[in-house]
Formats: C-alpha cells, structure tokens, sequence
C-alpha cells in the first residue's frame, strides 16, 4: 500500500485510525472522509491496487446483502 502513488493518503488514512482507536472515537465517523480520499485515489491509480479495490468490492457486496437480509427481516 504505501509504494504506491496513494502512499500519502494511507498513512494518513492509518494515523486517522490510530488516532481514532486511542482516543475511543469511532474509525467509520472519524475517517470516513480520509478513506474516501485514499480510495478515490486508488480508483485512479487501479493498476496498482487492483487487489485491494477487488477486496473492497467484494466487502461491500457482502455488505449490501446483509443489509439486504435484515431488513427483509424487519419486515
């Protein structure tokens, strides 16, 4: 992650993080913005992070049918 052109926006997105889980914050509200930055990054740069983009499309479907799952539960 970090020899790539994204490098600066993960370590920023990893301090955020670090900072967040010390002081008991929550990580999704705290750095939702910093990792939305890192992932756009990436977006441009596909070439290089294609694994990573291809795990968190994966996650984010898996997501979505949970998501899915509960709310046909709930109603």
């Amino acid at each position: 992650m970090k020899g790539g052109d994204c490098k600066e926006s993960f370590t920023a997105w990893e301090d955020c993080v670090e900072e967040a889980t010390k002081s008991k914050e929550d990580i999704v509200t705290k750095c939702g913005g910093v990792f939305s930055i890192m992932t756009k990054c990436m977006d441009a740069h596909s070439h290089y992070y294609h694994q990573f983009l291809a795990a968190k499309k994966t996650a984010e479907e898996h997501m979505e049918k949970e998501l899915q799952a509960f709310l046909s539960q709930e109603s």
